[in-house]
């Protein structure tokens, strides 16, 4: 019999909250995390906006000692992590540990540590350079952290997928769970990229939009006006477990996963294609192995970056999957709340998802002025909107064309 997967916690750090109620709380009521920014001189830059994580403090959740050489991006995961395992109360012990994994995605890695002992080497020297840069630059650092943080032992990798990373995390943890290998994964994904060369490459690629006035008011997802994204920073992570092992411990239920998918496009490093084939094979993958009526899926949480292709990408993708269901479903982006935290967005728009279909409350796409005739769905502009969910989908979109989409059901046990 196969196993079903459930989530049963969830946690967050993002330019909206340092916790998931607080940055809950603000996506329903259309606050923004973008503004000016203060991790680097934006004067000589043309756009000055990021979504940064504010007041964040790691040394409530992190001990001192690898605290000390543990790369932003990291940090992020192991607290937001932390977060999701103790809202699913689920107790690491002797017993279980070798039952439970990490698969924790990132873009970057630890890009912060190599840029600090890349000035040293140069500087300094090749002998200055710190024996902990190694281990805490690698793109795999905040699962490895995140496995010693919480003392679990099981399955343990990071894929690396550019900004889908994180929705391929929760899509191959419930894989493990499903094979039998686990009876409960953390997943989920971090970035942190505020870095002067990231933002350089984004400008030199031409996909950040102008600074908006006031900056909250910089990107606009599916607006005919949409000109790029802004740079977020982040973590997500969920604990998903074998339905049986939720139900023995009296765990609460967020939503079952029941279909995920992966594809890609084949066609350039940095623009989707525009005929969508990779999305639309992980799209439609997701709904085959759920098995269930495409009418039942009432909201897809779209990679929604505000960019004059990538958004029409998403809304063709939907319409094409969906057919004649699309006009009455509804579509959405949280990026224009907390910016494109790469692989974290990913992540973290799955926990939205599940959140809808809890609450009944889609969190709105801000700054949504002119309708753009190539994105016709109901993209919720600008206010919540209340709706009674059976299923959800969110979809994912990296660089180099990689695509994932998650599907979740409404939990009714």
């Amino acid at each position: 019999m196969t196993r079903r997967v459930v989530i049963t916690g969830m946690g967050t750090v993002c330019p909206v909250g340092n916790d998931l109620p607080t940055a809950w709380e603000r996506l329903v009521a259309g606050e923004s995390g973008i503004d000016h920014i203060t991790h680097f001189d934006p004067a000589p830059f043309k756009v000055g906006v990021q979504a940064e994580v504010k007041d964040f403090e790691p040394e409530t959740v992190l001990d001192a000692k690898p605290l000390k050489h543990m790369d932003r991006n990291a940090q992020f995961g192991c607290v937001s992590s932390d977060e999701a395992l103790r809202d699913a109360g689920l107790c690491v012990t002797d017993e279980n540990r070798g039952r439970i994994g990490v698969v924790f995605g990132s873009g970057g890695g630890g890009m912060s540590t190599l840029l600090r002992w890349y000035e040293v080497l140069k500087s300094k020297g090749p002998r200055r350079v710190s024996p902990f840069c190694m281990p805490n630059l690698i793109a795999d650092a905040a699962s490895g952290h995140i496995a010693i943080q919480t003392g679990v032992t099981g399955p343990n990798y990071s894929p690396t997928s550019a900004c889908a990373s994180g929705a391929n995390a929760v899509a191959d943890g419930a894989l493990y769970i499903k094979a039998g290998k686990a009876d409960a994964m953390i997943v989920g994904g971090s970035d942190a990229v505020q870095q002067p060369i990231f933002h350089a490459c984004f400008e030199s690629m031409r996909v950040l939009a102008p600074a908006g006035d006031p900056p909250s008011k910089t990107m606009k997802p599916f607006d005919l006006n949409r000109a790029g994204f802004v740079p977020g920073e982040g973590g997500a992570a969920l604990v998903i477990e074998d339905l049986e092992h939720a139900q023995a411990r009296g765990a609460r239920i967020y939503a079952e996963v029941v279909g995920a998918g992966s594809g890609n496009d084949g066609y350039d490093m940095a623009a989707p294609d525009p005929s969508a084939r990779g999305l639309l094979n992980a799209m439609g993958q997701a709904l085959d192995e759920a098995g269930i009526p495409s009418t039942d899926v009432g909201y897809v949480n779209t990679h929604g970056t505000a960019t004059k292709l990538g958004d029409r990408v998403d809304v063709g993708a939907v319409k094409t999957i969906f057919g004649e269901h699309a006009p009455r479903m509804l579509v959405s982006s949280i990026k224009a709340a907390t910016g494109h935290m790469m692989a974290a967005s990913a992540a973290l728009e799955v926990i939205v998802a599940a959140k809808a279909l809890v609450t009944g409350i889609i969190p709105p796409t801000l700054n949504y002025e002119t309708p753009d005739p190539e994105c016709d769905l109901d993209c919720v502009p600008n206010s919540p909107r209340e709706v009674d969910l059976r299923a959800a989908m969110s979809i994912s979109v990296g660089l180099g064309g990689h695509n994932a989409a998650v599907l979740l059901r409404r939990w009714e046990g």
